[in-house]
């Protein structure tokens, strides 16, 4: 069994589609490649147990960027990382 480190789910939106490779790879690297997982052309769901504005510094450079992080949520269809979702959260 998988354990889940502590933390909470944050959303990582980039002003840019050509901006979500290298963000994702940032976060693959602060955060850990099991906690990253790309959602949509241009944002980025990442699990840690960092403040939204240290995920925000950690894309300085990376153009606009928003961090948003969730207490709850809900999701439907085959892009939504269902599994890797219920693994983090409610």
């Amino acid at each position: 069994m998988m354990r889940i480190k502590a933390g909470s789910l944050k959303c990582v939106v980039l002003a840019g589609a050509d901006k979500r490779a290298v963000a994702r790879q940032v976060l693959q690297t602060r955060a850990g490649e099991e906690d990253v997982r790309p959602f949509g052309a241009s944002a980025v769901l990442v699990h840690t147990d960092e403040e939204a504005s240290t995920v925000r510094d950690w894309l300085h450079g990376q153009g606009a960027v928003l961090v948003v992080e969730f207490e709850k949520w809900s999701g439907y269809g085959g892009e939504v990382p269902g599994e890797w979702l219920l693994a983090r959260g409610h």
